[in-house]
C-alpha cells in the first residue's frame, strides 16, 4: 500500500530520499545513465550563490537540461569528485530531503554545500543548492 499526502502525491520515505541523494551524487560524478528514472520531467535547479550564472542555470529544465549543464561543468573542471556528507534528512509529508555534500577538486582542495530536494512521486522535481567556498574541518 502506498501512502499519499494531502496533495495526492506519494509520501517520500527515508530510503527513497537517501537513494535520490546517492543517484544525484552519481550524476554529478559523471554517471549520466537514465536520469529520467530519478528526475521529474519538469526538473528545475536553483543555485543560490552564483548570480553571474543565474540566467544560465535558471534556464535548465528537465533531465536532459541538467545532464547538459553537469557535463559542461565537468569538462571545465575535470577531476572533481562529489560525496554525500552524512545521512539525508527527509520530511516525507512535505516531500523534501536535504543533505550536506562536499567535492574534492583536482588540486585536492575541498568545497562543501547543501542541497534541498523537492520530490514528487519519487523523483526530484526541484533542487535548491548552495555551495560554500571551502569545506569546514571537524
Amino acid at each position: 500500500m502506498t501512502t499519499t499526502s494531502h496533495t495526492g502525491h506519494r509520501i517520500l520515505t527515508t530510503a527513497t530520499g537517501i537513494a535520490l541523494f546517492d543517484r544525484w551524487t552519481a550524476l554529478w560524478n559523471g554517471d549520466f545513465s537514465d536520469p529520467e528514472a530519478f528526475l521529474a520531467p519538469g526538473f528545475r535547479i536553483r543555485f543560490a550563490n552564483d548570480p553571474e550564472r543565474g540566467s544560465v542555470t535558471d534556464e535548465v529544465h528537465g533531465p536532459a537540461g541538467i545532464v547538459g549543464l553537469i557535463s559542461a561543468f565537468r569538462e571545465e573542471k575535470p577531476g572533481l569528485r562529489f560525496f554525500v556528507d552524512g545521512t539525508p534528512t527527509v520530511d516525507g509529508a512535505l516531500g523534501r530531503a536535504a543533505c550536506c555534500w562536499y567535492v574534492t577538486l583536482a588540486d585536492g582542495s575541498q568545497k562543501s554545500g547543501i542541497d534541498l530536494f523537492d520530490v514528487v512521486d519519487g523523483r526530484i522535481a526541484t533542487v535548491w543548492s548552495v555551495t560554500g567556498l571551502r569545506r569546514f574541518a571537524d
